[in-house]
């Protein structure tokens, strides 16, 4: 871990690195959009090519850290920090040097941070045909997710399981009093220390697994991007638990309730089995039944397990002719699981006196949620826990502001122009556009903000001709629906 000495080292070192242009903002101003989209995606031979016209301490920075290029010291900026950055560790060489770490500029719109991590397989000065055993992977997609659908209330105690190079505990950093943040591979935490001490924090880091490390201890708001990969072993630290099938999920969801203050919030994503013959809705809901938690599952992606296999093998790089047996044994064992297919998704707890459970698939959502469109789904699945059938039909309805009621005409083979079902979206909302049957549509346009849904439900049937009892239990069904999901709000909910 770093010393004192290091962290005032790296605190100066920080100073440089801002004052020369090495921030989010900085890189993608001198590299341009196209070639700074491109390290994303692990492509570099962009930002060389713009590179090559450029000289100074910022594209020294870039070259060394980003790019992994080794670099001849005689030909370093003359305000090249040298010095610092060895007695950091981040480099080796004498004459010619190289990064023995990625260190990646990140940020909010009004900070700039520094994550490190170790480089991929395949590419730079250390290139190597796959990761080693404790990489510790960088800025990804699975964590960026995590950061953006995490509440982001003030909060005084949070923990970050599992936190990797620290991405998550820098954002909980903004709101948070006392960040504490556990792992089990030591790379990991001194790759998060540097990333602590780079962007100007100090956390509580500690080894162990998972929850074992804060034994005892209460936290308002629990976040984990954990090894969720579902894989027959634990080759790597940063993707596999080493338990069976989906247990992680399980297990972290019966675990993770006893560690939260009343009022508290637990988000973290997870890999879910699809089993044939079982719901796999029921199969996750029942992960929470007991645990005195209400919960939001939601389901982001599903994939088929050919594709899942050959997506976590390259994400860890080309193994070699060892590649194909272990296509073959992990197959093997997602076959003796009875996998028909993987879901990827997140999972939200909340102490409950009345718990609830709400699963459900997102998969089709025009983005994914914000903290605050998380919270804003909580409390409206926990408003209609509280109201029942009676109540909802006493209620007023109301469509949100905003709300889109799309009528869809389709031209067929004969000619014909023939009324479709109507979609009702908000251009503003995370969640996809609902597809609305004849009934639903009436109950929809009748909502004036002065009838209930009982007034609504009974004049809708003498427009359509149904029988009361048919809208109403329509109504019902499909009010509770919309109310979910933000494009109808009842009198009680405001």
């Amino acid at each position: 871990m770093l010393t004192p000495a290091q962290v005032q080292t790296a605190t100066r070192l920080r100073h440089t690195f801002i004052g020369a242009g090495f921030t989010a903002d900085g890189v993608l101003g001198l590299l341009g959009a196209s070639a700074y989209a491109a390290l994303a995606r692990e492509e570099f031979v962009p930002a060389r090519r713009v590179l090559e016209h450029h000289s100074g301490l910022l594209v020294d920075f870039i070259r060394l850290f980003v790019i992994d290029e080794v670099l001849d010291v005689q030909l370093l900026s003359s305000e090249f920090p040298l010095e610092d950055i060895r007695s950091l560790d981040l480099v080796e060489g004498l004459d010619h040097i190289h990064a023995v770490v990625d260190v990646r500029p990140y940020g909010e719109p009004d900070t700039d941070w520094y994550v490190v991590s170790d480089h991929s397989a395949g590419r730079g000065a250390l290139a190597r045909d796959e990761v080693s055993a404790d990489h510790v992977l960088g800025v990804g997609g699975a964590s960026l997710t995590l950061a953006r659908i995490t509440p982001r209330t003030p909060v005084d105690r949070a923990l970050d399981i599992g936190t990797g190079c620290g991405i998550q505990a820098l954002h909980l950093s903004r709101h948070t009093r006392d960040v504490v943040a556990t792992d089990n591979n030591p790379r990991a935490l001194e790759c998060a220390q540097l990333t602590a001490a780079l962007s100007g924090y100090r956390w509580e880091l500690l080894e162990g697994s998972f929850l074992d490390p804060v034994a005892g201890e209460m936290f308002d708001l629990i976040v984990s991007n954990p090894p969720f990969v579902i894989s027959p072993g634990h080759r790597y630290t940063y993707r596999d638990s080493g338990l069976a099938a989906d247990e992680l999920g399980r297990q972290l969801v019966s675990r993770i309730p006893q560690f939260l203050n009343e009022g508290g919030i637990a988000v973290f994503l997870a890999n879910w089995l699809h089993i044939q013959d079982q719901n796999w809705r029921e199969r996750v809901a029942d992960w929470v039944r007991g645990t005195g938690c209400s919960a939001w599952i939601a389901q982001r992606e599903v994939q088929e397990p050919a594709e899942y296999v050959g997506l976590w093998l390259r994400d860890a790089g080309h193994a070699g002719s060892e590649q194909d047996r272990r296509y073959e044994d992990w197959l093997d064992a997602l076959e003796s699981w009875g996998t028909t297919a993987i879901g990827f998704g997140w999972i939200v707890l909340t102490p409950s006196n009345s718990p609830w459970i709400e699963v459900e698939d997102v998969s089709a959502a025009k983005r994914r949620p914000d903290g605050d469109e998380v919270m804003a789904a909580l409390r409206a699945f926990e408003s209609l826990e509280k109201i029942n059938a009676v109540t909802m039909l006493s209620s007023i309805p109301r469509v949100t502001e905003g709300a889109v009621l799309q009528h869809q005409v389709h031209h067929t083979s004969e000619g014909d122009w023939v009324t479709g079902p109507s979609l009702l979206g908000n251009p503003s909302s995370w969640r996809q556009d609902e597809f609305l049957d004849g009934v639903t549509q009436a109950l929809i346009e009748l909502c004036d903000g002065e009838r209930t849904l009982s007034q609504i439900i009974e004049l809708a049937a003498g427009e359509l001709g149904l029988d009361e009892d048919e809208v109403l239990a329509i109504g019902l069904f499909r009010f509770r629906e919309l109310c979910a999901r933000g494009f109808v709000k009842l009198d009680s909910d405001t």
